[in-house]
């Protein structure tokens, strides 16, 4: 109808010539049913219009309400998540934190018993291995025939040999020891690490929760929607769980590395103790065989001068004697001497005479066998002596060993007390 009103309105319209424009004459004219119909377009495109702008305002109506309610599920769904992550990350922090005062604990018992090796070693090092040296030391001051390879050095040398075994073992547990020291510690630093991020993604987190839209101190969010995550939930969980693990099996270690040096060192001082009470035992039973030999030694001393005096004795007797004997013999000779200046024929060879030869001669050999006896007692007298120097170098070479052995090793050796450290 629109297209035919228009045509009719072009038709008042007149050409003047081929080639020009067309030239008005009057104003054109309607008709009332061009009147009638234009109203009515353009009532109907009103109502077309305000029904149009009815249905734009409810469906703006109906989108602002489903946007709102889409809004508010995706805060709350958000909301939700973020509660979730929240306890997850609390809950992994608290385990964090629960391996961490685990692991320090077990450090300061590792620390502890890395303490007891270390003075283990120093006490087998300034402590046993010294005396034992020292004592094998001072025994090569014995004398004589007491420096000889006794069971004494043969318990002194095993000693040395136990001592420097133990000292390879505990050195050993000392270096496995520090290596779990530094396990312990890179696992402690890593659940460090994890902590400190989950304490800032837990602050992060929560405050985002008191976040509301209605706050007038939001600032201006930047668009992040583009941004990718570097890693997934996955590795985020099986990061934290490596860590875990591993200082989980640096604890399991440690404590199997504790059980260990408890019996080493227990190990240790036994055997330490009993080479020393058999080493102490040696000592013993040989101070005491020295002391018995030493005494019988004193005791044949005593009865070595006892017969050097008894035999001084003699010599004076057998002296005193031979001078009354000498006495004898100048007497006979003198009478002997007076009876050769008798006169003639009284210079016979009488009774007297052969008496005074006989006593004479009697008197010679009793000379004799008192200067041979004398000389006997002589020669007893210098092996009674020699015998009495070898007694006293003898005594004087014991007295040294049981000094030695007695006063100075045993002395020595009563600092050597080992207990579990």
């Amino acid at each position: 109808m629109l297209p035919n009103l228009k045509t009719r309105r072009i038709t008042g319209l007149q050409l003047a010539g081929k080639h020009l424009g067309p030239v008005a004459k009057c104003p054109p004219r309607y008709s009332e049913e061009d009147w009638d119909y234009n109203n009515k377009i353009k009532f109907r495109i009103t109502c077309d219009q305000e029904k149009l702008a009815e249905r734009i305002v409810e469906e703006s109506r109906r989108v602002v309400d489903e946007t709102k309610d889409t809004t508010k599920n995706w805060q709350r769904e958000v909301e939700h998540h973020m509660r979730e992550r929240t306890s997850e990350i609390r809950f992994l922090v608290d385990e964090l934190n629960r391996q961490k005062k685990t692991a320090l604990l077990e450090d300061e018992a590792l620390n502890t018993y890395r303490n007891r090796v270390l003075n283990a070693i120093e006490f087998l090092k300034e402590k046993s291995l010294a005396i034992c040296k020292q004592c094998l030391i001072m025994r090569e001051g014995r004398i004589g025939v007491d420096l000889c390879d006794d069971e004494v050095d043969r318990s002194l040398r095993r000693e040395l040999k136990v001592i420097k075994g133990c000292q390879g073992l505990v050195d050993a547990a000392l270096k496995e020891a520090e290596e779990q020291i530094r396990k312990l510690r890179a696992a402690m630093y890593l659940l460090d690490q994890d902590l400190a991020a989950k304490d800032k993604s837990l602050a992060i987190d929560e405050k985002n929760l008191k976040l509301k839209e209605f706050q007038h101190d939001l600032g201006k969010g930047q668009d992040l929607s583009k941004q990718h995550c570097q890693f997934s939930l996955t590795e985020w969980q099986a990061q934290t769980y490596e860590n875990l693990e591993a200082n989980a099996k640096a604890l399991v270690s440690a404590g199997q590395l504790r059980a260990y040096i408890d019996l080493l060192l227990k190990q240790v001082c036994e055997d330490m103790q009993n080479q020393t009470d058999r080493t102490n035992e040696a000592f013993e039973r040989r101070i005491a065989e020295t002391k018995h030999v030493k005494q019988c030694l004193e005791n044949k001393h005593k009865d070595t001068m006892d017969h050097i005096h008894q035999v001084q004795r003699n010599m004076t007797d057998l002296e005193k004697e031979m001078m009354d004997k000498q006495r004898a013999i100048t007497l006979c000779q003198t009478r002997l001497s007076n009876r050769a200046h008798r006169p003639g024929l009284e210079l016979t060879c009488d009774m007297v005479q052969d008496a005074l030869y006989n006593e004479l001669q009697a008197l010679k050999a009793s000379v004799c066998k008192l200067n041979q006896k004398l000389n006997e007692n002589k020669a007893s007298m210098r092996y009674l002596m020699h015998v009495q120097v070898m007694q006293e170098e003898e005594i004087n070479i014991k007295a040294n060993t049981c000094k030695i052995d007695e006063v100075d090793c045993m002395t020595l050796r009563q600092a050597l007390k080992y207990q579990s450290f």
